[in-house]
């Protein structure tokens, strides 16, 4: 299935998302862990990052990227993911991740209903490949189908 209206995200927005991807599921989980009761610090993980690195090289289809920086979001999705490695087994106090994880899941929602209200305003919206013409090719007239018996 192929789209044919695409809104592309803002390329700061873009940038962002793997951070705020990241702080809001940690967040979340610190979150969850004081409420459930459980004590200890959340782990961020290399998965956070792998997630978050697919996540970032998908959403980097749908910008206009200048002629020559297209590879740049598949370097930009490495180095996220590149990056999962090293911080992989941190510990995140729950303070921090708290403090980072819902104020950026506000930041994220309100990206998301910007992007949706500037669709259906017709602001962003683009075609992504120009129209092409179809030819048919001249019809053949059918055989007359004929009962011999």
């Amino acid at each position: 299935m192929q789209c044919t209206v695409r809104r592309p995200l803002p390329l700061l927005a873009w940038a962002a998302l793997p951070l705020l991807v990241t702080a809001v599921v940690l967040g979340f989980t610190s979150l969850g862990e004081l409420l459930l009761g459980a004590s200890g610090e959340t782990v961020l993980t290399s998965a956070h990052a792998g997630a978050a690195a697919g996540l970032t090289a998908m959403v980097g289809y749908s910008i206009e990227w200048p002629a020559g920086w297209r590879k740049a979001h598949w370097t930009y999705a490495a180095v996220i993911l590149i990056a999962g490695f090293f911080v992989h087994g941190t510990n995140v106090p729950p303070i921090v991740a708290i403090t980072l994880g819902v104020p950026g899941a506000a930041l994220l929602l309100r990206m998301t209903w910007l992007h949706r209200a500037a669709g259906k305003r017709g602001t962003v919206v683009r075609e992504t490949e120009p129209k092409r013409r179809v030819v048919q090719a001249p019809s053949m007239p059918r055989p007359a189908i004929t009962n011999k018996a």
